[in-house]
């Protein structure tokens, strides 16, 4: 803070500083609803230079999605359970004598 307004709120009363207060809360939100609206402006104009609109421009993804992978193992304990071969290699499967053998037939 500079002197000045030092100075200034060490004169003031405190009614005076509530209303320094609500005044200033006042001009703050002014100013963030005009940048808002100026940064959205700016984001409509990018979004065109790609012919796409604002919300395709967040929702877009570089990463490829894959499919859900086909199940290439069952447990035969608990057949709800596979495994694709993505990923960490479940308990069952580690613990098999054979892993081979709880390959499903394709």
């Amino acid at each position: 803070m500079s002197n000045s307004i030092e100075t200034i709120v060490g004169a003031s009363s405190i009614e005076d500083l509530k209303a320094l207060i609500k005044k200033a809360e006042g001009a703050i939100a002014e100013k963030k609803s005009g940048e808002i609206l100026a940064a959205r402006e700016q984001m409509f104009k990018m979004a065109e230079t790609f012919d796409m609109t604002p919300q395709e421009v967040l929702d877009f993804s570089v990463r490829k999605r894959r499919a859900p992978g086909v199940p290439k193992y069952r447990n035969p304990a608990n057949p709800e359970q596979t495994w694709t071969g993505r990923g960490k290699k479940p308990g069952w499967l580690r613990d098999a004598a054979d892993p081979e053998a709880l390959r499903i037939p394709v």
